[in-house]
């Protein structure tokens, strides 16, 4: 069973984001058509407050083309 590219996506965003952080929006763009067995994700944090992450990921395919890009807005909780 493969895990999809809006999956990957969000487990990319959700780990950079943190374990204190709960998600409040996401959004997914998709490249063309193409093979999205094997993409390589990416994701990083865009900017932060005290109380929101903003994050963004990417998956690329083997040959370099963009399968898909994603952008969340994470809100930070107390332990």
């Amino acid at each position: 069973m493969t895990t999809t590219l809006a999956a990957q996506l969000e487990a990319a965003l959700r780990d950079v984001a943190g374990a204190q952080s709960r998600p409040s929006s996401m959004t997914v763009d998709y490249g063309p058509d193409g093979e999205d067995a094997g993409a390589a994700v990416r994701a990083w944090v865009e900017r932060s407050t005290r109380s929101l992450v903003f994050a963004q990921a990417e998956a690329r395919r083997r040959n370099g083309s963009l399968a898909a890009a994603a952008s969340a807005v994470f809100r930070r909780v107390e332990a």
